[in-house]
């Protein structure tokens, strides 16, 4: 494989919308941002820490994950302006569910998040506006445990 190229052939990321997945990677309707999505992670720790009044430092009693911050950005695109509005509303809604899933696949690999209700920032300027697309971003809260398999 020269340096050029990619052992990735295949990759999507679906989000679940009741018992359907949607493609948030289809080149149609929404494809993922190379920029922003599943650039870094944010981990944190909720502890319990006790001090004592003798002895120097604290300790760590208990330690369990908090929420993982993630981003996911998608580009969305549409024949005309009703159409992109409808798949950037649809977009938005799917996100906001309180409750939802997101599975990535690459290649044979495939993992699920857990995720509730995810903040956005949005970009629909005048020139992305005239050529139909818009671009959202999305910090998504998962729960720590991530499901993995291979496909």
């Amino acid at each position: 494989m020269s340096s050029t190229q990619s052992a990735l052939e295949y990759m999507t990321a679906e989000i679940s919308w009741g018992s359907q997945w949607v493609n948030l990677n289809d080149g149609f309707t929404y494809k993922l941002s190379a920029e922003g999505t599943r650039d870094s992670s944010q981990k944190s720790w909720r502890k319990t820490i006790a001090e004592s009044p003798v002895l120097g430092g604290n300790y760590l009693i208990h330690a369990v994950p908090e929420m993982v911050g993630e981003v996911v950005s998608v580009w969305v695109y549409g024949q005309d302006q009703t159409d992109l509005a409808d798949n950037y509303w649809t977009l938005m809604e799917l996100f906001e569910q309180m409750d939802y899933r997101i599975r990535w696949t690459f290649n044979e690999y495939r993992e699920y998040w857990r995720c509730q209700l995810a903040d956005a920032t949005m970009s629909r300027g005048q020139i992305w506006s005239h050529n139909q697309m818009a671009l959202v971003s999305f910090q998504v809260p998962r729960y720590p445990e991530v499901s993995r398999e291979r496909v």
